[in-house]
């Protein structure tokens, strides 16, 4: 950087720069602002993925609190689940499978999902699965 404030002051003066240095600082800039742009690209893409683990999170524990519910039931967890998945995070998921159980004391939802990178050469797919667990409310006495 301070090569090319000095060429640049230089320059300004009046001076010529030496033969083999013309356009060096443009080479500079370019190299730069390439760098600049690939580390942008690999954190966005990184936060991206890090906002759709979070909502599948999110979904695992809707889903588990929708079935937890006393009259709730597996397929309502699984609905929920999905439906928050599908609303909130589906363009970056290339399929989340969702599992849900209803013990006598717990609810759990499980949720297995691989992420693409939006920018496939910035990243690796990622695949986790996340579980949420919520107790299980009594049926009401009539």
């Amino acid at each position: 950087m301070s090569g090319l404030l000095r060429r640049l002051r230089h320059s300004a003066a009046g001076e010529k720069c030496a033969a083999g240095e013309r356009g060096a600082a443009t080479v500079e800039i370019l190299m730069a602002v390439i760098t600049a742009l690939v580390l942008t690209l690999f954190l966005f893409n990184a936060l991206l993925m890090l906002y759709t683990r979070s909502v599948i999170q999110h979904a695992a524990d809707a889903g588990a609190r929708a079935g937890a519910r006393a009259g709730g039931t597996e397929a309502a967890c699984e609905t929920l689940a999905n439906r928050t998945i599908a609303d909130l995070a589906n363009i970056y998921t290339s399929g989340a499978s969702v599992e849900c159980s209803k013990g006598p004391l717990t609810t759990t939802a499980a949720i297995t999902a691989r992420l693409q990178p939006m920018f496939s050469a910035f990243g690796p797919d990622w695949s986790f699965t996340i579980r949420a667990a919520s107790v299980t409310e009594p049926e009401p006495k009539p």
